[in-house]
């Protein structure tokens, strides 16, 4: 992957999956992207989804995990996050 995509893919999921968080998180999320942090912003929505047990699509998921390894970040709590189909 390279940067552009990065910072295309994170834009993308962060918009999508945003509104599913609980608004304990969603503004560190949505802030940390519009201030280009996306670094924090993934590893933040990836924690919520997580925590709050939300059920994402399998799509969604696979692009989580393409940004985490990315990032080369721990895929723990990604992997708990349920999917839908």
């Amino acid at each position: 992957m390279e940067i552009n995509d990065y910072y295309w893919y994170s834009r993308q999921i962060t918009d999508q999956l945003a509104p599913k968080i609980s608004p304990k998180y969603r503004p560190i999320v949505l802030e940390s992207g519009g201030a280009g942090a996306w670094d924090l912003a993934i590893t933040t929505l990836v924690g919520a989804l997580s925590e709050e047990d939300v059920v994402i699509t399998t799509a969604e998921k696979d692009a989580l995990r393409e940004l985490m390894e990315y990032l080369r970040q721990p895929l723990t709590h990604l992997e708990q996050i349920r999917t839908s189909d």
